[in-house]
């Protein structure tokens, strides 16, 4: 486990620079290392299960943002939280996450490093998973990036733990032996000494009596000087259990109580009842009650690590399954607001629609009424005044020939509004309108008219388009003093497009009532009308529906 601590804080290492790099905030950053700390130094299950929130939550936001970089720093801590908790399947899962998303980010000096702190953790995750080949394969990774001797000599001391708990002694200690020789450019005592401890104990496996208590003796030697307590406790047990295995009791009971004693001081029940084990079996009795209160205090304590983890799990998992409940409700509700959104628009759009086409067939309406009045009643009222005068001999020839011009300006008024025939042949109806402003001076000429598939239009495009048509050629018959007027309808791009030409004087354009009306009918259906004239040069109209 020294490596893995090693590792963690050269990893905290860099994520204090990465953070600092990347311009974090300053809570941000504080709030990473704070609940970094708390995974490498607390024992407590509610300081862990807020640190596993704190990096759950910093993971959906990173990954939600796009920092790939970020995600891998939180999945090792989750998964370092996982692995102290005890869940050592999840704790795998989350480490292969990180370096699959680290495989698809940019390889630096920092990623490099953090690749080296999975590796080693996965090695840890397979040791205690007793899927021993998977962990000397991640440990051997780690090797691979280990740029400094201390990180191979623990790498190589972890191996040889593995080795030693599958009873390959001679290939941990070819291992081992390959450690001592790089003492040279190792400073670190304890490590050193671990290294020792260990070759000493391998080497008593292998009943090398001698070399083995040389190395034990040098490695209590080291760790004394380190004091270390923890260390010390190996050295006394180990020794402890070469004087047994050489029937020396008076020195392997020595070692055995000295190993109890610092149990005793460090305060491990589980030190305590390795030491009195080892101490009843060398004939010691006076242990044996304690031994009693220890087994059942490890096995209360366990049964309450385990309660305390599992709880951690389920807080763990409900708060997730709260959180996953609380996102698919927020999915629900933003995807509840887009149907309304977009049937809001489409009604709007629907009930605009209906608008228009209300307001042209109300125009539409409006004209024929007009027009049929103007007809029933005017232009009758005129024909019959005109038809009492021309009886009298004495009536001025002029006032007939002026109530003769207004009654055909009546009928020409009615004949502009009157109802457009769009049940039957509609292309007869644009024909004979066309040519009915044909005369000795004008020719009209129409080209593609049968082209036009003009039942698949509505009846709202149809009275547009006869009505625009009506008020071109009237303007034409008013103003351009023309000789030759030409339509060419053509299909374009699904859409019915109508040239205009004629040859007439032309003019500025400016607007007038005429013109206008005719971009007001073609906007009530989405159609496109454009002018093209100067004096002298004839008038030219485009039309898009």
């Amino acid at each position: 486990m020294k490596f893995l601590k090693k590792s963690f804080l050269f990893f905290l290492f860099c994520t204090i620079l990465f953070v600092c790099k990347k311009g974090f905030s300053q809570h941000k950053m504080d709030s990473t290392l704070y609940y970094a700390n708390k995974i490498s130094e607390s024992k407590s299950s509610d300081a862990l299960k807020k640190a596993y929130q704190f990096f759950k939550k910093d993971m959906a936001t990173s990954l939600r943002i796009g920092r790939k970089d970020r995600v891998v720093s939180d999945l090792l801590y989750i998964s370092r939280i996982e692995f102290k908790t005890g869940f050592y399947n999840e704790s795998e899962s989350s480490s292969v996450k990180a370096l699959s998303i680290l495989n698809e980010l940019e390889e630096s000096d920092y990623n490099k490093g953090v690749r080296k702190v999975l590796y080693n953790h996965l090695g840890q995750i397979y040791k205690e998973k007793k899927i021993y080949s998977e962990a000397i394969k991640m440990y051997n990774e780690a090797l691979v990036l280990t740029e400094k001797s201390i990180d191979s000599l623990v790498i190589y001391n972890n191996i040889s733990n593995i080795l030693k708990s599958q009873k390959q002694f001679k290939e941990a200690e070819k291992l081992l032996l390959q450690a001592v020789e790089m003492f040279d450019q190792v400073k670190d005592t304890l490590e050193r000494a671990r290294v020792l401890d260990n070759l000493g104990l391998i080497q008593l496996k292998l009943g090398k009596k001698e070399e083995s208590l040389s190395y034990l003796m040098q490695a209590l030697s080291l760790k004394t000087k380190t004091k270390s307590n923890s260390s010390l406790y190996a050295s006394y047990k180990n020794l402890a259990l070469y004087f047994s295995s050489e029937k020396d009791s008076v020195k392997a009971h020595n070692y055995a109580l000295k190993a109890y004693n610092l149990a005793t001081v460090i305060n491990s029940i589980s030190y305590k009842l390795d030491a009195g084990k080892r101490l009843i079996e060398l004939g010691d009795y006076s242990e044996a009650k304690k031994f009693v209160y220890l087994n059942d205090s490890l096995n209360t304590l366990t049964k309450l690590s385990e309660n305390k983890y599992a709880l951690l799990k389920y807080d763990v998992s409900n708060m997730e399954l709260k959180s996953q409940k609380e996102k698919t409700k927020k999915q629900q509700y933003r995807f509840i607001a887009l149907i309304i959104f977009l049937l809001g628009t489409f009604l709007f759009f629907v009930l605009k629609a209906q608008h228009k086409k209300d307001k042209v067939l109300q125009v539409y309406k409006t004209e024929t009424r007009i027009s049929k009045k103007v007809h029933d009643e005017v232009a009758n009222d005129i024909y019959q005044v005109m038809t009492k005068l021309q009886g009298k001999m004495d009536i001025n020839e002029d006032v007939l020939d002026d109530l003769e011009d207004i009654y055909d300006k009546t009928r020409d008024i009615s004949k502009e509004s009157s109802a457009v025939n769009m049940e039957e042949n509609f292309e007869d109806g644009i024909t004979d309108l066309l040519l009915s402003y044909k005369s000795n001076t004008v020719n009209v000429l129409t080209k593609g008219i049968a082209t036009i598939e003009w039942q698949s239009l509505s009846a709202i495009k149809k009275i547009a388009i006869y009505r625009v048509l009506q008020e071109l050629m009237t303007n034409m018959k008013k103003h351009s003093q023309a000789s030759i007027v030409v339509l060419v309808f053509k299909n374009v791009n699904n859409k019915i497009s109508i040239n205009y030409k004629d040859n007439g004087v032309g003019c500025t354009l400016k607007k007038y009532n005429g013109l206008q009306n005719t971009e007001n009918r073609m906007e009530t259906i989405n159609g496109t009308i454009t002018f093209d004239s100067s004096t002298n040069n004839g008038f030219k109209v485009n039309l898009i529906i």
